[in-house]
């Protein structure tokens, strides 16, 4: 009888010893079929149906490859479309009944960068304040700008508000760089050896500019970047006064990325004045846009041209660059936004009295409700629901003229539309009337290339790569307009992935969306979740007395003690899962496009056993594929784990239902190096500690 038998496999005849799966003759010519139940070490199983293939002889469908032996004569193809289906529907069925995150909601839901939250908070916690900044910069070059800058939109769907208050989340960044530079930092990744001999040339040195440098020259790019100021931030250091965000701070992460990174950059020039922009097309392989939104608004009501209007944007210029400022002893501020705010909050530090005027109501206000509130502290006076509607000149200046609104329906915004109440007209006697209602680009150097209605280039998909010229990019406040630094963050590391494709001949997508599960939201989550977690404290900002901000730009949040952020980084709850970056369940459904929410019904719901010094069983996590049970009983030749009920409901728990801290189980580890999901995984802390070790 012969050992041998033959097979074809995708269109080519081989021959094969007999008694060998699908699986390893695939694997022996090379080909990886994916699998989440099957391991080398235990018994076939062939409970996932994620490796199945299609045989085309005999009876023919589809089989699972992994416990398919070869027969003579068997013809199999290992990838076509009915594979790509089946695979894909195994995987939806197995996400459906999968309860956990891949990435922590502030991470996933919150970060515009999908910093990873949950990493540096751990790493915090511990004292590695080196690796925590490192971990941060994966995503956002800037930890200590954003530390002080960013809104912290992460804080809003952070889930330890089920159990007292958010953790304080955006200050952290701050601290972790502070005590980095305590270290010698900022530390920043070494650049290539080897040059692509790719330049990239980037107009802009804001958050944009100098984050999309940092990703190229990573990448081994050539980078140089014009800016028409005299030194580099953008809109962080001439939008955002320093009170908020000290010069030294913008000067200590920038010059690190220009000096450590090897970043030419050449300040004081102007494209389109000093420098032509179409010299600049031929001497790159590629550019990217990336100035801010510098460019004031304007009401268009009679008056605006009058002496001593200017505009918030133009203000705050001048205090970046110790210019002299005359505003007079009365200021209104029209607008609600970011801007109006440190306009307001800047003349009263130059000894004025402001008024901010705002056509909806505080609820609907673009600007921070953190910034609004630090205005009321300062004295500034906030009057809603008030528009402007002419300016003129008067016996002690000038007078805005401004009349009361109500709100109807919603607009295109989703906010309610302010309506003018008739015969609401009133006066407001000022010095200087400041207008803050919004910025935008200035592409007047950029000659030949249309721009949209809104004064934008179309660009590709979300690919950042314009469609005026396939060699410019977009990012930032060239991208769809004034935004939040830490998006025009997120925007430069996502172009700059685009522009490397770009460059390396390659089709241009973009940063590949991944691929993440996800429970739900804070509403639909189960109360037991929650339940382990005892409420604690929350350690607010401490702020700088309101008396000690007049006359002066010193930083208005206070810095935090050791003891303090290690606290509040150890209220965490740790939602993402710790080994997403090794999970098979991810991976394969990331490759399938899997889709979590295809099939809706009855899920399995949270569940932990953390009883065990070393094992922790997460059962929410599970998918059944008992790959735990067999290496236990096949590898160790231990009985401690077993199914529990029947069908949908079976779970997978220590035997006679008891926690596994109280079985024998020694923490050999052999469960966890075959579970695909972190349904069985080591202590986060022991793992650590043997990494460093």
């Amino acid at each position: 009888m012969s050992n041998k038998v033959n097979v074809t496999i995708d269109g080519k005849d081989y021959q094969f010893d007999t008694g060998m799966t699908i699986y390893d003759a695939a694997k022996s010519l090379g080909v990886e079929i994916p699998t989440l139940c099957h391991n080398e070490k235990i018994s076939h199983y062939g409970s996932c149906w994620v490796c199945t293939v299609e045989q085309k002889s005999g009876r023919g469908g589809m089989v699972p490859s992994c416990s398919t032996k070869l027969e003579n004569g068997m013809v199999v193809e290992l990838e076509n479309e009915k594979v790509r289906a089946s695979r894909k529907a195994a995987l939806d069925l197995l996400l459906s009944d999968h309860f956990g995150d891949c990435y922590a909601p502030c991470n996933q839901k919150g970060c515009p960068a999908n910093i990873n939250i949950q990493g540096f908070l751990f790493l915090e916690a511990r004292g590695l304040y080196k690796e925590a900044a490192t971990l941060i910069r994966e995503k956002a070059p800037f930890p200590n700008v954003l530390g002080r800058v960013c809104p912290r939109p992460c804080e809003d769907v952070c889930r330890r508000q089920k159990v007292d208050k958010p953790i304080l989340i955006g200050i952290q960044k701050r601290y972790i760089s502070e005590m980095e530079e305590k270290e010698g930092g900022p530390f920043l990744p070494k650049t290539p050896q080897k040059s692509s001999g790719k330049k990239v040339t980037i107009i802009g040195a804001g958050p944009a500019g100098l984050s999309a440098a940092y990703y190229l020259r990573l990448q081994g790019h050539e980078v140089t970047i014009y800016e028409r100021h005299p030194k580099h931030g953008g809109m962080l250091r001439y939008g955002i006064p320093y009170y908020r965000l000290p010069e030294k701070v913008m000067d200590l992460e920038g010059d690190a990325i220009i000096n450590q990174l090897d970043v030419t950059i050449h300040y004081n020039t102007e494209v389109g004045k000093d420098v032509d922009f179409e010299k600049i097309i031929q001497d790159s392989d590629a550019i990217l846009l990336a100035v801010g939104a510098s460019k004031a608004s304007y009401m268009n009501i009679e008056g605006e041209d009058l002496p001593g209007v200017f505009s918030g944007i133009d203000l705050l210029e001048k205090l970046a660059k110790y210019e002299p400022v005359s505003i007079g002893r009365r200021v209104v501020v029209a607008g609600g936004g970011s801007t109006a705010m440190d306009a307001a909050r800047a003349s009263v530090r130059l000894g004025a009295k402001a008024t901010i005027v705002y056509r909806r109501t505080e609820k609907e206000m673009p600007a921070h409700h953190a910034e609004v509130r630090d205005a009321y502290d300062e004295g500034v006076d906030i009057q809603v629901l008030t528009n402007p509607i002419k300016i003129e000149k008067s016996g002690n200046g000038l007078k805005i003229i401004c009349v009361k609104m109500e709100l109807s329906e919603p607009d295109e915004s989703g906010r309610r539309r302010p309506v003018a109440v008739e015969g609401s007209e009133f006066a407001i006697e000022a010095d200087s009337i400041i207008m803050a209602i919004g910025q935008k680009t200035d592409f007047s150097f950029v000659k030949n290339k249309a721009v949209n209605k809104w004064g934008l280039f179309d660009t590709k998909g979300n690919s950042y790569q314009t469609v005026a010229d396939p060699r410019i990019f977009v990012a930032g406040d060239c991208y769809k307009g004034p935004d939040l630094a830490v998006r025009a963050v997120a925007d430069a590391r996502k172009a700059a992935q685009s522009i490397n494709q770009f460059l390396n001949g390659e089709e241009v997508v973009g940063e590949k969306i991944r691929f993440s599960s996800y429970p739900g939201d804070l509403d639909t989550l189960p109360a037991e979740m929650f339940e382990s977690f005892k409420p604690g404290t929350r350690k607010e900002i401490d702020l700088l007395p309101v008396e000690k901000r007049l006359g002066n730009f010193e930083e208005v949040e206070c810095s935090f003690t050791r003891d303090e952020m290690t606290n509040e980084a150890n209220r965490c709850l740790e939602c993402g899962c710790n080994v997403v970056d090794i999970c098979s369940l991810k991976k394969h459904s990331q490759k399938y496009q899997a889709d979590q929410n295809l099939y809706v019904g009855a899920r399995r719901t949270y569940k932990t056993d953390y009883s065990h010094e070393k094992i922790r069983m997460e059962t929410h996590k599970c998918i059944n594929c008992n790959a735990c049970v067999r290496a236990c009983d096949e590898v160790k030749k231990c009985h401690i784990l077993g199914d529990a009920g029947r069908g949908f409901s079976t779970r997978i728990t220590p035997m006679m239902n008891i926690p596994l801290g109280e079985t024998h189980c020694d923490g050999c580890e052999e469960c966890v190096n075959v579970c695909p999901t972190a349904g069985v995984r080591i202590d986060r802390d022991i793992y650590l500690t043997n990494t460093c070790e």
